[in-house]
């Protein structure tokens, strides 16, 4: 009994960290708010830059659909910038001119590529987990350990005063082994959020 009950806690203890690593996936790797920055902000322009219109239009979306659960009346870009144009500074201050949006939230990518890591077995004794992904193996294998690649996607995040033109906070963000676009978009969404109300950008 004592020998059965320990494989059904040693199995749970693994099915958990399998479940929690599935979730791990984004995490922030750098914040940065100005400091003594007071001022808090209703009405940002959501920027998402990226050769995909798609993808540009996908992410702004669902970024102001979740500010709109916290009360922030955010604007998507691509309503007042359309693909034709060039979203850069000039443009940008030209689509806001007149309305009352007093920020503007910047997503861009910083880097995609892949990485290729040695991760032991959980079955070796010693298996502790990867610090960057925290994945386990996906197969109960006997072997000492495997090599995998992931597909790592960093996105960096600027927040940007309208009145000044100036950035008053920035969060990078690292993603490892995405199955999807979207999959991506719904967790760096959470993390921001979550970031630009802790650090009281939005109140």
């Amino acid at each position: 009994m004592f020998k059965m009950n320990m494989s059904c806690k040693n199995f749970i203890v693994l099915l958990l960290c399998i479940l929690i690593s599935s979730c791990a996936n984004t995490k922030i790797t750098e914040s940065w708010v100005e400091p003594g920055l007071s001022q808090s902000y209703k009405r940002p322009l959501i920027i998402g830059i990226s050769d995909s219109q798609q993808t540009r239009r996908t992410f702004e979306n669902y970024l102001v659909a979740e500010l709109k659960k916290k009360n922030i009346t955010a604007t998507a870009s691509y309503i007042l910038i359309s693909s034709k144009q060039k979203l850069n500074r000039e443009t940008v201050i030209s689509a806001i001119q007149g309305t009352d949006i007093d920020s503007a939230l910047v997503t861009y990518l910083v880097a995609a590529d892949s990485e290729t890591k040695l991760r032991d077995s959980p079955l070796t004794g010693s298996y502790s987990g990867d610090s960057e992904n925290n994945m386990m193996s996906s197969t109960l294998i006997t072997s000492p350990g495997r090599y995998s690649e992931s597909d790592v996607i960093v996105l960096k995040n600027d927040f940007y005063d309208t009145k000044s033109q100036s950035i008053v906070f920035s969060v990078q963000t690292r993603t490892v082994a995405a199955e999807s676009i979207d999959e991506i978009i719904k967790a760096v969404t959470g993390l921001l959020v979550t970031s630009l109300f802790d650090e009281g950008i939005f109140k």
